[in-house]
């Protein structure tokens, strides 16, 4: 179907028209309100205003996590590790442990406590850092203190030996004091004139 320069004149006009009816339909329903309220025919709750507020008390709570309980094998020139996540938010975080190696001529291993980036570097062959360092020896005890809000490796390492299994009598837990949202208050406050 074509459209006419007087067909797109005429929609337009049409479209004016609604306009306007609707502008004074609108003025006489405000009009007529006005009215009737002024006259006291129509009773109109002025305004209400509504607040709701809350509330939570935090309670500490202490959280404690076994990462690894017993004998672990490992493998000459290899390692193994176990990944220890700790929550944002939490504090008082440590990661304790003990160990004993036997195997081999001189009964060691290397245990060491790293973040995500330094266990990659390390992996690798790289430089790192470390939150634990034991050196190669064949028993020792640990405790870290550890940021929140990352993860972290505890690692067991024969890579130094080439030719003995390292048996290793260990435990290590994570221990963490976290704040928990415990009661929750509700006020609602009504004002109406």
């Amino acid at each position: 179907m074509m459209t006419t320069p007087q067909g797109n004149q005429t929609r337009s006009s049409h479209a004016a028209r609604n306009v306007a009816i609707a502008i004074f339909v609108i003025a006489v329903i405000a009009v007529s309100y006005v009215a009737l309220d002024s006259a006291g025919i129509m009773v109109v709750q002025k305004s209400t205003v509504m607040s709701v507020t809350y509330s939570t008390t935090e309670t500490p709570q202490s959280s404690s996590n076994n990462i690894v309980n017993g004998l672990i094998t490992v493998s000459p020139g290899n390692y193994e590790y176990y990944q220890v996540s700790v929550p944002a938010g939490a504090y008082n975080v440590q990661l304790s442990g003990t160990f004993t190696a036997s195997g081999g001529s001189g009964n060691d291993i290397i245990v060491s406590v790293m973040d995500q980036t330094d266990f990659v570097n390390w992996q690798n062959g790289h430089q790192a850092s470390t939150y634990y360092d034991s050196g190669q020896v064949t028993t020792d005890s640990f405790s870290v203190t550890l940021p929140a809000g990352a993860i972290y490796y505890l690692v067991y390492s024969n890579e130094f030996s080439i030719i003995s299994t390292k048996n290793v009598n260990t435990q290590a837990n994570l221990s963490y004091t976290e704040n928990v949202p415990s009661i929750v208050t509700y006020t609602t406050t009504y004002v109406t004139s």
